[in-house]
């Protein structure tokens, strides 16, 4: 009677092989542990623009490097190669979306 629900638990049992697991399978105490332990993602966009200074600030690329610069003056366009900080809000907003 019980043959195929014991088997399908002992399959399963098998597979996660630890005591921890399956009494989390029966609902236990560690359930609630293991649900609510969820792992932040990195935004991906952001990190590929920003990186991370030592003093906690972030820095990236200045924009308008691509094309249209002929109208720019020499120094301008060489003014566009220096990095650019963050912001006081930008920071606050970068900290959610790049956490480690």
């Amino acid at each position: 009677m019980f043959g195929g629900i014991l088997g399908s638990f002992r399959a399963v049992t098998q597979q996660l092989g630890s005591a921890v697991a399956i009494h989390s399978m029966l609902g236990g105490p560690q359930t609630q542990a293991l649900r609510s332990m969820s792992k932040i993602k990195t935004h991906k966009g952001a990190a590929k623009r920003w990186k991370a200074l030592a003093n906690g600030l972030f820095k990236r690329r200045q924009t308008g490097l691509r094309h249209l610069n002929r109208k720019l003056s020499p120094s301008a366009r060489r003014g566009k190669h220096a990095p650019v900080l963050c912001t006081k809000g930008q920071k606050r907003h970068l900290d959610r979306l790049l956490p480690y």
